[in-house]
């Protein structure tokens, strides 16, 4: 008999199932980076595979140090504009990473909630 693996869900908002992209950025530093050129050193970019109004979890290329801060913009597929949010990596593999949200602009959190309502299913 195979051991059953159970887990208790312990978000407080629901998470839906989809792909978006996303372009992240790790802090090196906490004042204004020098130059646009160095700034644009620093981009990353990934999929979303689920994403909630409390954080999200991103397919990568690469793993994330777990603990780590980042800034994410994240592309809201009918909108040209984009959210940004900073998010701490909660757990991370090889392929992907959980990401808790810890600040979003109160736009950026409309927009989000309403894209995330648009994509639940009735």
């Amino acid at each position: 008999m195979e051991d059953a693996k159970m887990s208790i869900e312990r978000r407080r908002a629901p998470r839906i199932s989809i792909k978006i992209p996303v372009k992240y950025r790790f802090e090196e530093k906490k004042d204004l980076l020098e130059t646009i050129k160095n700034w644009q050193k620093t981009e990353h970019h990934a999929n979303t595979l689920e994403i909630s109004l409390g954080g999200m979890s991103v397919e990568l290329d690469q793993p994330l140090p777990k603990g780590e801060i980042l800034q994410f913009d994240l592309y809201l597929l009918e909108k040209k504009k984009f959210v940004t949010t900073y998010a701490e990596v909660k757990w991370t593999d090889k392929t992907s990473a959980g990401l808790k949200f810890l600040m979003v602009k109160e736009d950026g959190l409309e927009a989000l909630k309403v894209f995330l309502g648009k994509q639940s299913p009735v």
